[in-house]
């Protein structure tokens, strides 16, 4: 990736493509979730630095702390796929 292309925050863009796709949905009288999805990325904290029983406490804490209780569902496993360095 050029150094152009690796400074530019995609995340507007994203959100605003994700917002004009549920646009038609609601003018079908959807029915729309009462949260968006919510959850927790490894990358956040730990970058590629993860294993099985790091992602194992991490979903435990996420029951014992509450956040699955309001509403955090989701644990993402991100290991750097997108690594320039990744081998064969």
């Amino acid at each position: 990736m050029n150094n152009r292309l690796s400074s530019i925050n995609f995340l507007p863009w994203i959100l605003l493509i994700l917002i004009f796709a549920a646009v038609p949905a609601i003018g079908q009288n959807a029915v729309l979730a009462p949260t968006p999805p919510m959850g927790w990325n490894s990358w956040n904290a730990f970058e590629a630095k993860i294993n099985e029983q790091l992602i194992k406490e991490t979903a435990d804490a996420m029951v014992t702390t509450g956040m699955r209780d309001a509403g955090y569902e989701f644990l993402v496993l991100d290991d750097g796929w997108m690594a320039q360095d990744r081998d064969a």
